[in-house]
């Protein structure tokens, strides 16, 4: 089984979100995608709106059979994606992983407590943000790592490949964010 897991706040959830995850389900043959709500954001000054609510939002945004949306760091006590992917393979120890990041995020990796650990423990398939292609092309991480990039047309077998690896998808891109939304005040915490 592969899974492709979108790590993130959801705060809130949006169809840009839904977008990349059926993206991936059909361009990297993924069996599923976990949508995995964190507690809280800890490369950002202000905390999230409630988990609950961000969950019960997601799960009425979702409408397929294959992405699932968990809570599962809450439940775990966990709150960085390097000890979230580390559980998650102990836990499934057949499930082939990979990480699924927007561009935006790349192009900031290299803050992420324990970013390498990450690249060395699981593929990673990053999707275009508008705006963001060259910053994470050129980004800390991506220089580091430009010996484990795989072209686009590999992401099919990204899953079974050893980490590191990882590969750039430019995937029909939604001018929509999170942080939008909650700009407009569409979203209150």
């Amino acid at each position: 089984m592969t899974v492709g897991l979108l790590g993130g706040s959801f705060d809130p959830p949006h169809s840009g979100h839904v977008h990349i995850s059926r993206d991936a389900l059909n361009r990297l043959r993924r069996n599923a995608i976990w949508w995995l709500g964190t507690p809280g954001k800890p490369l950002k000054r202000d905390a999230p709106a409630d988990l609950q609510r961000r969950m019960a939002a997601a799960r009425g945004l979702v409408q397929h059979p294959r992405i699932h949306v968990s809570d599962l760091e809450a439940r775990l006590g966990l709150t960085y994606t390097a000890e979230t992917i580390d559980a998650l393979r102990r836990h499934y120890p057949d499930v082939h992983f990979v990480w699924l990041m927007g561009a935006d995020n790349l192009a900031q990796f290299h803050r992420w407590q324990n970013w390498r650990a990450i690249m060395e423990t699981v593929p990673v398939a990053v999707m275009a943000r508008p705006g963001e292609r060259i910053s994470a092309r050129t980004s800390t991480a991506a220089q580091c790592y430009s010996f484990a990039k795989l072209p686009a047309a590999a992401a099919p077998v990204l899953a079974r490949r050893a980490a590191p690896s990882w590969c750039f998808l430019n995937v029909p891109m939604r001018d929509i964010s999170s942080s939008e939304i909650r700009r407009s005040g569409a979203w209150r915490a």
